[in-house]
């Protein structure tokens, strides 16, 4: 859920509403910085009032599979598709100090997800764009996102 901000600190209910991906990158350890969804990644991240969290991840250009319908991809299109996509959905607590937000998955398209808790450090840069970050053994991985527009 949403909370108060605290003095001198962002308040956090900014993170509120719909995202677009700007940018989406995977630095590793080396210092080499990946882009895993490509260049011109797309997804959307949405946090509602009400505490429920949902974000997409794309390829920008995602390559159509051989068939009309999902269910009958075969093995090669099937993994291309899973390769070029992610996704999650679940609840939300926003903590001022540190700024950090922590989501709690409900439902993920990697199955391993479901059940933990997510933790992001955010923060906002001069143009209104919410970076989302946090770090792993294989790096550190950022996300930009910009404000949806109606």
């Amino acid at each position: 859920m949403p909370t108060e901000p605290q003095a001198g600190r962002v308040n956090p209910n900014r993170l509120l509403g719909p995202w677009s991906l700007v940018a989406y990158k995977h630095v590793l350890p080396t210092g080499e910085t990946l882009h895993p969804f490509g260049d011109h990644p797309s997804g959307m991240l949405v946090y509602q009032a009400d505490g429920s969290m949902s974000v997409h991840i794309s390829v920008g250009n995602p390559a159509r599979l051989a068939g009309e319908d999902f269910r009958d991809a075969g093995a090669e299109d099937a993994a291309a598709a899973w390769r070029s996509y992610f996704g999650y959905w679940g609840t939300f607590q926003i903590h001022a100090e540190p700024q950090r937000v922590v989501h709690r998955v409900e439902g993920s398209s990697f199955a391993n997800w479901i059940g933990t808790e997510q933790v992001r450090q955010f923060r906002f840069d001069a143009s209104g764009c919410l970076l989302l970050e946090t770090d792993f053994a294989d790096g550190r991985y950022s996300l930009r996102w910009q404000r949806k527009s109606a």
